[in-house]
Parts: structure tokens; C-alpha cells; sequence
């Protein structure tokens, strides 16, 4: 590019659909001695013409997104998502719902509950329908997934340490007979003392954990001393809690608050900030899970931690909300784009002031878990062991009409 009849030392190129930086090459010099000027034609290089992601895309670079496995339609062979969790709950709304996207699944429960009477069948090795129609169904979610299919253990045995490791050593057994590898399961136990207790059982001998019902960093913490994989915090359901007792301080680490003032402090998000910034400076094996999510702008001021529970209605709004990330016409560079901005990474875990906590005992563990750790861990087991309850009859149902 010549300016004022000069050549310059460094040109920028600019056309339309084109931005290219182009250095110079060393001056052309004639027999003596003497410099010629080349005028070389420039080349014009295409744009990309890549398309800017959604906030749903952009997110997903921060974050493994986990969607909720009771939108079955969004699971299916070659969707290829992040994970996938098979529970109670799950079964029960494949056996009940009337959705073509649970026909599959309901196919898959009725095989598991057929196959108590065929020798040949590799779920034969179990006499429990509810094992057998768990882990058939956790299979096929096993071919929907890129990572770990997630199997909730039965809750009823949430005080039972033992029956707990027991329990899951059968489903690993009976997810190896059909050919689901030990890197693609993980088994969630109720955050109980004594779930707590069969993680560091199960993770010894190389069986992935996942402790929820997680409302107390007492619980994180001390899954965290028991090597779970996950802690999964159901952010909803801490704030629903806080809503029903305005009384009680949601920040106890901040002023006295008005109890008839509204306060913007919400603590399951902050639950999910500590334990994250806890976990990647002491425990950086477990990785972070948060559930029970509302709305975009909760699922927003957690990007960056290692996993998002998102129902298919949150899912879509994100979807339909564009970013600039990775556009490129040819007439802007890449380089300024934006995205969703993370929200936790390592660095704001590294600049926290979070302390090293002792080990824990069972004392000190009961002592911890506050007002409301207490109460929901308490409601949300009677709702999961009648969920359960129910899938059992179901199930029974279900095998009486076979017959």
C-alpha cells in the first residue's frame, strides 16, 4: 500500500469482505544496487462466514450442560449430550406419561422386567425388576451421551451405609453385563451421613459418586473429604426454603437483614460459588453439579461450573438469545466477540478466602447442616422414598399384566 508515495513498514488490507494483515517483503533492488518498487496485487482471503452462537453454545463451552432426562425427546441415539441421570422419578414418568419420545424407554423397562424370566438375558443375574428396568433404561441413555450416565440409588436405603455399597456394586455389575464400561457410570447417594460414608467405600474401588441433595457446605464439604466425583446442589430448592421462612438470615456471613425487607442475596447460588471455590482449592477431583435452576439469569451467574442441570423450558430460552461469539463476516474480527462471560473459574477460586475445614465426623457433621439442610434433607427423602414407593407398585403392575 503506498501512502503519500511512500511505502510503509506495515499495511493493513482492507476490502470488503476481506481483513488481512500483510507484512511487508524485503524491497526488490536492481543490478546496481539501487531499490524497485513491486507492486504486487493484494489477496483477498474469504471470510469464514460462521455464524454467532447462542447463549446455549456459548454456555456450553464454560459448562457441561446436563439436560433434564425427563424431556426424552431431546434423548435419543446420536444426540450425543453431556450426561444423563435415570431415577424413580424418570421411570415413573415413562410409565405413566404418554409421550412418543418415552416409547423407547418404555420398551427398555418392559424387556428389563421380561428378562426375570429368561436365563439367557444378561439382566437374569438380579432377581429385582426395579435393578433391571434401572440399569436397562441407564444403558440406552448410555448411547445418548458423551459422558456418564448417572443411576440415583434407591433412597429408602439413604441411613444404610452398607446396603448402600451393596446396592451399587450389583448395578456396576449389571451395567458391565451390558457392556456400559466403569468410566461411563456414576451412582448417586443421598447426602446423608451415611451416604457420605459409602462414597469413600465406592470411590476407593474405582466406582464414580455423586452426593445430592446437597444444601449445607457441610454436606459439599464432607463429600468432598469422601472423594465423591460430584456434589450436586439443588440451588430451587435452597431458595424455595429461604421464601417460606423470610425469618431466618439467608447471609450469615453479612449484615443483620430486615426479615420484611427482600433480600438479593440467594443462598443455594452461593452454596454453588463456595463449594465450587472450595472444591478447586482443596478437592479438585469433585467436580460441581447445580440442579433445580429457575431462570436464565441464575443459569447465567453460574457459568463456568462444571455442570448444569437444565430442564428442556430453560434450555430453549437460551437457545433463542444470540451472542457474537465466533461470528465472522469478513468484515469484523473474531478476536472482539463476545459470549456468555463465566461466572467461576479457577481464578476467582484461587483469589477466594475460603479456609480448610477438618476432617468431619458424624457430630460434627449433625451440627452443621443448619435449619434448613435439616428440613429439606428430611422432605426431600419422604418424597423420594414415595416416588419410589410408587414406581415398586407400578413396576409389580407392570409384571402382573405380563403374566
Amino acid at each position: 500500500m503506498l501512502l503519500n508515495g511512500k511505502l510503509q513498514g506495515r499495511a493493513l488490507v482492507k476490502q470488503r469482505n476481506a481483513s488481512v494483515l500483510h507484512a511487508p517483503k524485503p524491497a526488490a533492488r536492481g543490478a546496481n544496487g539501487q531499490r524497485i518498487l513491486v507492486v504486487r496485487q493484494a489477496v483477498e482471503v474469504p471470510p469464514s462466514r460462521a455464524t454467532a452462537a447462542n447463549e446455549l453454545e456459548s454456555l456450553s463451552r464454560l459448562s457441561s450442560i446436563v439436560p433434564d432426562t425427563l424431556a426424552f425427546e431431546t434423548l435419543v441415539p446420536g444426540a450425543k449430550l453431556a450426561a444423563a441421570s435415570v431415577s424413580a422419578s424418570t421411570l415413573r414418568s415413562v410409565l405413566v406419561g404418554e409421550s412418543l419420545g418415552h416409547k423407547p424407554y418404555e420398551n427398555a423397562i418392559n424387556a428389563a422386567l421380561a428378562a426375570g424370566r429368561t436365563a439367557s438375558s444378561p439382566l437374569a443375574g438380579t432377581s429385582d425388576p426395579l435393578d433391571r428396568a434401572m440399569v436397562n433404561v441407564g444403558a440406552m441413555l448410555a448411547d445418548c451421551v458423551t459422558g456418564r450416565v448417572e443411576t440415583v440409588i434407591d433412597p429408602r436405603l439413604a441411613n444404610d451405609d452398607a446396603a448402600l455399597v451393596s446396592k451399587v456394586r450389583e448395578l456396576a455389575d449389571l451395567y458391565g453385563r451390558l457392556n456400559v464400561p466403569r468410566n461411563r457410570q456414576v451412582f448417586a447417594l443421598p447426602g446423608t451421613w451415611a451416604g457420605t460414608q459409602a462414597a469413600w467405600v465406592l470411590e476407593a474401588e474405582g466406582i464414580a459418586t455423586t452426593i445430592y441433595m446437597v444444601y449445607s457446605l457441610t454436606q459439599g464439604v464432607a463429600a468432598m473429604q469422601a472423594g465423591a466425583s460430584v456434589v450436586r446442589i439443588a440451588v430451587g430448592r435452597i431458595h424455595d426454603w429461604y421464601d417460606k421462612n423470610p425469618g431466618v438470615i439467608r447471609n450469615p456471613h453479612g449484615p443483620r437483614e430486615d426479615s420484611g425487607t427482600p433480600s438479593s442475596y440467594d443462598p443455594g447460588l452461593e452454596l454453588v460459588k463456595e463449594l465450587y471455590c472450595y472444591g478447586r482449592r482443596f478437592h479438585p477431583k469433585t467436580k460441581i453439579m447445580a440442579s433445580s435452576l429457575r431462570n436464565r439469569k441464575d443459569v447465567l451467574e453460574l457459568a463456568g461450573v462444571d455442570y448444569l442441570v437444565l430442564p428442556g423450558r430453560l434450555m430453549k430460552q437460551l437457545e433463542q438469545v444470540s451472542t457474537d461469539q465466533g461470528y465472522n463476516d469478513g468484515l469484523h474480527a473474531a478476536e472482539g466477540s463476545t459470549g456468555v462471560e463465566p461466572g467461576l473459574t479457577t481464578a476467582v477460586a484461587s483469589a477466594s478466602d475460603v479456609q480448610k475445614w477438618q476432617p468431619l465426623t458424624e457430630d460434627s457433621w449433625r451440627s452443621g447442616l443448619g435449619l434448613a439442610a435439616t428440613q429439606l434433607l428430611e422432605s426431600t427423602l419422604q418424597q423420594r422414598c414415595k416416588d419410589m414407593n410408587e414406581l415398586v407398585a407400578l413396576l409389580q403392575e407392570r409384571i402382573s399384566s405380563m403374566t
